[in-house]
């Protein structure tokens, strides 16, 4: 849940209904459905299923197929969306429909939306690549001069959750609160294993990847079985079980439902882990306390959790099963677990070190390009709590400062990651808490990093969009960098976002960024897309889609005088093929 509140504005709408796009079918069809399904009742108390009866042959859920729709075709695969990219066949509406049961997550509002056609999708046209250069730069050289340095990619927010957990928030989910409970849920380590099978495909047709940094929120609350299951995907695991507490089967029968076991697909390169809101707190929003740590492993949800002994799962308050495996984890509890993980894909500790000292954070810096690209890792989650970042002053003018002024002076690039973008971060306690004197405001955070030239980029997450942003230093000497957020693997569109540095031999660099979308093989990978794009198109989940220059872009940025010689060592022995303008182009 990347914002707990947005004002007033369910308060606003709640009584306005819903707006279809062009084309779309009137409102009315999402009333009618709920008349025939039983109304709200039921669902506001928590407690009554949606039917009445056994009408479904024992099932808890829909076999997968039943609900794909009629005469539906997947787009044939297509990766790299410079080639096409998915596309809703319904308009997104102007207002969501804030009845209860109009929340997709619910057997009545999937099935009204269904009817509307807001899970229908297609292939568009590409996505042309947009050249900025608000940092500076001239346009690039000649195409033969060009080398590339770098070749990754970024992602963030997967949110793997275990849907059955007592510390969710399920009941108050709302369009003003979105994210407490998705009904794409329970399919998103499957999508995740579906990003990761596309990367390891696209890595095939070029160059191999050389590594990829998720930047936060791998887990929906900082259990211990999420994090396990997030590590067990992205390493390809065999038999990866997402349930918790009892074995659920809502529908009888091995790889019919998403409570089966599956076999995950490796991340195609080492990976870097980035904590998160979601991966050090309850529900991204409350650090954890002794309370909350007996609560997570024990058996009473208070707020709702998926209730998968009920037809489609809908959340309820009240009794459940309990489960040791949910145990909140600490910072130094992720870093033991991260550096428990298997060799391969690696690396090992995925960016921390055997000594990592997390007392202020967990923090990480590495070289993922030996002698050339450093990335330096910052934890920006609150120790008191709250989805907003922090950075505190003793990190800024401690570890921080140290860590860019050694990366001058070794003449390499920069790029921080971190989970929270500027723009998300405050100095106020916990969520809604007094200003904290020893925080630093953002401005000030962009104004110091700004000040190091060597620094190109930062990779951020936390607020699931698909934005690109310049943050301008003094002057030309120290143009600043580039924000570079990707999107969440969790929301629509559900993408990742190759990355390419480029040397273009005229005394700029390229940053090359090209939004990826995941291919689906099964009925399960393709419920999950369908799902995501109800929520999305419904408007109970926010766009999170950008603008033509968030999407496919190539980013210039003078090359940093300290960072020449680097960079020309690198780039007489760097490939001449860019991966961005060929791979990414449908070229082998």
């Amino acid at each position: 849940m990347k914002r707990v509140i947005r004002g007033c504005f369910a308060v606003l709408i709640g009584s306005l209904g819903c707006s279809t796009g062009p084309g779309v079918s009137p409102p009315e069809v999402l009333a009618d459905a709920a008349a025939d399904l039983g109304g709200d009742a039921a669902v506001d108390a928590g407690t009554a299923p949606l039917d009445v009866g056994d009408p479904h042959g024992g099932l808890l859920l829909p076999r997968c197929e039943e609900t794909e729709p009629v005469g539906a075709m997947e787009p044939a695969p297509v990766a790299s969306t410079l080639l096409g990219a998915l596309l809703p066949m319904a308009s997104r509406v102007m207002m969501p429909d804030t009845r209860s049961m109009m929340n997709p997550i619910f057997e009545v509002g999937e099935r009204a939306y269904h009817a509307l056609g807001y899970d229908q999708y297609r292939r568009g046209a590409a996505v042309n690549r947009e050249r900025r250069m608000d940092l500076g730069g001239t346009t690039a050289g000649p195409a033969a001069a060009r080398r590339s340095l770098a070749w990754f990619v970024a992602f963030s927010d997967p949110q793997l959750a275990d849907d059955e957990s007592p510390t969710r928030y399920g009941m108050l989910d709302s369009p003003a609160a979105s994210g407490a409970i998705r009904p794409q849920e329970a399919y998103l380590p499957r999508a995740l294993t579906a990003m990761n099978r596309t990367l390891r495909d696209v890595a095939q047709g070029g160059r191999a990847f050389q590594f990829g940094v998720v930047a936060g929120d791998c887990t929906d609350s900082g259990q211990q079985n999420e994090l396990q299951w997030f590590m067990q995907v992205m390493d390809g695991a065999a038999g990866i079980h997402t349930d918790s507490a009892m074995d659920d089967d809502p529908v009888p029968g091995p790889g019919n439902d998403p409570k089966d076991p599956f076999d995950g697909v490796a991340f195609p390169a080492p990976w870097y882990f980035v904590p998160g809101n979601h991966d050090v707190m309850v529900v991204g929003t409350t650090a954890p306390t002794a309370t909350l740590r007996a609560s997570a492993i024990g058996a009473v949800s208070s707020f709702g959790t998926r209730d998968y002994t009920g037809w489609y799962a809908s959340p309820r308050r009240g009794e459940v099963l309990s489960d040791p495996a949910r145990r909140l984890l600490d910072r130094a509890d992720i870093v033991r677990t991260l550096r428990a993980g298997p060799a391969t894909p690696g690396p090992l500790g995925h960016g921390y070190p055997e000594s990592a000292d997390v007392t202020s954070g967990a923090h990480w810096t590495q070289d993922v390009v030996p002698g050339l690209l450093r990335i330096v890792a910052l934890d920006t989650s609150d120790f008191s709590g709250g989805s907003p970042g922090m950075v505190k002053r003793a990190v800024f003018d401690g570890w921080l400062r140290t860590e860019l002024e050694r990366a001058q002076t070794d003449g390499v690039l920069v790029m921080l990651a971190s989970h929270h973008p500027t723009t998300s971060i405050d100095r106020r306690e916990g969520e809604f808490g007094a200003e904290m004197a020893d925080a630093v405001t953002a401005a000030e955070v962009e104004a110091r990093v700004a000040s190091y030239p060597n620094v190109i980029a930062w990779l951020v997450g936390h607020e699931h969009d698909v934005r690109v942003r310049p943050v301008r230093g003094v002057d030309a000497a120290h143009p600043g960098y580039w924000e570079v957020q990707s999107g969440s693997v969790a929301d629509w569109p559900n993408q990742a976002r190759a990355m390419e540095v480029v040397d273009n031999g005229d005394g700029t660099l390229s940053l090359f960024g090209t939004m990826l979308d995941f291919t689906a093989t099964n009925c399960m990978e393709r419920r999950f897309r369908r799902l995501a794009l109800i929520d999305y198109v419904s408007a109970w989940e926010a766009s999170h889609v950008g603008t033509a220059l968030d999407r496919n872009v190539e980013l210039v940025i003078p090359v940093p005088a300290g960072a020449r010689a680097r960079v020309a060592a690198a780039s007489a022995t760097a490939p001449a093929r860019l991966e961005s303008e060929t791979t990414l182009r449908g070229q082998r």
